[in-house]
């Protein structure tokens, strides 16, 4: 097994501390940033930070101007033309995992014959290994839907991060235990090199429920049968908004008991409702809320369409999940430079 000495870590962890004593970070298949803005929230530098869409990126661009920015099929780049650092964020795309896409399980002797556009989107796990081959970064943290587990190829590609020199630890972690108002299941492989210890026991953090993201205003009067006409039927308390989803089987649920289900890049399925005067008020929640629920701050602005911003928002990682993996990293990093001082 490869294996990176001991001194190249510790040098690393020393550039990392040298001048403004920030460790630098390559974020991959950046989107709208919500990795990026974490891990700067946690005082990590992002170096640069690269994906395929460009109004992904001209987001990414207006929000962290200081980072370097390239638009890329990341399953097709030569990674000696980009810098090494001491953390790698990648979030392949999850588009041929997820069970909305209502893909089944398929045999490995199926995959490797597949030439559909899932094949081509199952590329993008490939690059965290060529990349790590490259820069043999110290930390490096994958962030996925945890269906990506299911894959029938996982094993090997796992096998193909340890051959590097890399130690796994596998963590599913919910937003909604990261200050998050939304409750958002994803996968999060964080790999380490020998002689980088991560802490990653979960913290203890007060739970955000749906009022601390939403707008005042209740919207309009209900004046015909809505889809969620049932859930908001079943409302009975008064002038207090309520949590309807565009969902068989769901139930209303107070703003100020739960947070809001899963946001997706596809399709607005959240709304609130309430009853003011007896007068039942419905309306779906903006993508502001949204990007609320995903920790994005006020100031954050999105590129495009509504569609375009809901994509974006969709598709981010919790800026709060991100954040406490970076203070993970950063202070992982600084004990290595410590012990070699």
């Amino acid at each position: 097994m490869h294996r990176v000495p001991l001194p190249d870590l510790i040098r690393s962890a020393q550039r990392a501390r040298a001048g403004c004593g920030m460790s630098d970070v390559t974020d991959l298949f950046s989107g709208g940033g919500g990795a990026t803005e974490g891990l700067t929230q946690a005082g990590l530098d992002v170096s640069v930070a690269a994906n395929h869409w460009p109004l992904a990126v001209a987001t990414h661009q207006d929000n962290h101007p200081d980072t370097e920015h390239r638009i890329a099929n990341l399953s097709e780049v030569d990674w000696r033309a980009y810098p090494s650092t001491d953390v790698l964020w990648a979030s392949p795309s999850c588009r041929w995992q997820a069970r909305a896409g209502g893909r089944q399980k398929q045999s490995v002797e199926q995959e490797l014959k597949r030439q559909d556009a899932g094949a081509i989107d199952r590329a993008t796990a490939y690059a965290v290994i060529a990349a790590a081959e490259v820069h043999a970064y110290p930390v490096i943290f994958i962030e996925n839907v945890v269906e990506f587990l299911d894959w029938v190829l996982y094993p090997w590609w796992l096998d193909g991060l340890r051959a590097l020199g890399y130690r796994m630890q596998v963590l599913v972690l919910d937003a909604a235990d990261f200050g998050h108002a939304q409750y958002r299941l994803r996968l999060f492989i964080v790999a380490t090199r020998d002689g980088i210890e991560l802490d990653l026991a979960p913290p203890a953090m007060a739970p955000v429920m749906a009022s601390a993201i939403l707008d005042p205003h209740p919207g309009r009067p209900v004046t015909r049968r809505l889809y969620v006409a049932d859930q908001i039927d079943s409302i009975t308390d008064e002038g207090v908004p309520h949590l309807v989803t565009y969902r068989r089987h769901a139930k209303a649920r107070r703003a100020d008991a739960h947070p809001i289900a899963t946001v997706t890049a596809g399709g607005n399925h959240h709304a609130v409702a309430q009853v003011i005067d007896g007068v039942q008020h419905h309306r779906l929640l903006s993508n502001r809320e949204c990007a609320r629920a995903q920790g994005f701050p006020d100031t954050y602005t999105f590129r495009g369409n509504s569609e375009d911003v809901k994509r974006q928002i969709g598709n981010a990682v919790p800026v709060g999940i991100a954040r406490w993996l970076g203070e993970r990293a950063r202070a992982a990093l600084t004990m290595t430079t410590a012990v070699a001082a």
